[in-house]
């Protein structure tokens, strides 16, 4: 018998035994299917899991910077502050002099100007209401001779942008005794936008109590790694003998001004001013500010007898500016951390998990 001769008993025992089929694998295909679809299973959930938890993550990410502007640029309701600035050569009348029919100037005055700012009521989620107490003194004269001006700003501001609200309305006090007069306004005063552009913006000035516009000139100045915006503002001359009324004129025998004769005459006080800020531009927060101020007795603006009542070159002094570039740095960094930075990260998260569910998918197909 041949080896071949076998092969037909061989196919006659095949064909009468049951074959399971182990696909190759060493199991029966039915216990194969059972031990890999709780795997399979777990692959596609995580992966699954992977792609919800990055299309979630992509969109807190959008929503995000939408929300915390919302939370993060907008003035706080515990507002407090205080700046100094100093002259060295400042022009100021004598008022021992003036008060005895002879009103001089002195030259070479040192000057202090200090202004605190605090939040006060009404204060709620949308406006903040802001009180400033502002006083110049001459610093090389002691006591009550020194003070050279006086004045308590109190304004409500829109929480958002910055700007007045007419109700309450903003007022103004300057003189002791008497009641705070209503100084309705518009503009920017103690504060820029979040997100300040180089562009202009109304202004108001205390002093004329009026607005005009403040211009962006260049973005030069650093301080202690902060870009400031500079804007300038240039008022006036200004008759505040007739904006405001008596308590901006002065009524001396017309000798006393070098006019003829003793009769009672009254001069006006005229104001002019540059003013110079520098702004951090994400928060909004004036950094540093320099303002030239005049102010003069006169008939007329270019009166040839007029006689000056305050002229002096003011800055804010080191200690200040430092101060408030920490608090705009402060500021600026939470801005940005809540609307940039977070949002930056969880998109490159989302990204991330998105990207390894779809590789994994790709894989394990």
């Amino acid at each position: 018998m041949t080896r071949f001769d076998t092969l037909p008993s061989v196919k006659s025992e095949l064909d009468g035994a049951e074959i399971e089929d182990t696909g190759g694998s060493g199991l029966p295909t039915s216990e194969l299917a059972t031990n890999m679809t709780p795997s399979i299973r777990r692959k596609k959930v995580g992966v699954g899991v992977l792609i919800g938890a990055g299309a979630f993550s992509m969109t807190v990410a959008a929503l995000l910077p939408t929300y915390t502007a919302g939370q993060l640029k907008k003035l706080p309701l515990d507002v407090e502050f205080a700046t100094i600035s100093h002259a060295t050569e400042a022009d100021v009348l004598d008022v021992v002099d003036t008060a005895s029919g002879k009103p001089t100037t002195d030259h070479g005055v040192p000057v202090q100007v200090e202004v605190y700012v605090t939040s006060e009521d009404p204060s709620d989620a949308d406006l903040t209401t802001l009180q400033a107490a502002s006083r110049i003194t001459r610093t090389d004269t002691p006591g009550p001779a020194s003070l050279i001006s006086a004045s308590v700003d109190r304004v409500s501001l829109n929480r958002k942008t910055a700007l007045p609200v007419s109700d309450p309305v903003p007022t103004t006090l300057t003189a002791s005794g008497r009641p705070p007069v209503e100084t309705p306004r518009e503009g920017l005063q103690y504060k820029f936008p979040f997100g300040t552009q180089k562009t202009s913006y109304p202004y108001y000035d205390g002093t004329a109590r009026q607005t005009r516009p403040i211009n962006f000139v260049d973005e030069d100045r650093v301080i202690d790694g902060t870009r400031l915006y500079h804007f300038r503002q240039q008022v006036g001359p200004v008759n505040l003998g007739e904006s405001i009324g008596k308590d901006a004129t002065l009524t001396l025998p017309a000798s006393s001004w070098g006019l003829p004769g003793d009769t009672p005459f009254t001069m006006n006080l005229f104001y002019a001013t540059t003013r110079d800020v520098w702004v951090e531009p994400v928060s909004g927060a004036m950094v540093a500010v320099e303002e030239q101020p005049h102010r003069w007795l006169a008939r007329t603006a270019s009166d040839p007898l007029a006689v000056t009542s305050f002229a002096a070159h003011t800055r804010f002094d080191e200690n200040t500016v430092v101060e408030l570039a920490s608090t705009a740095r402060s500021a600026r960094n939470t801005i940005q951390w809540g609307t940039v930075y977070i949002p930056s990260i969880l998109a490159a998260l989302g990204a991330g998990l998105i990207g390894t569910g779809l590789l994994l998918a790709r894989r394990w197909r």
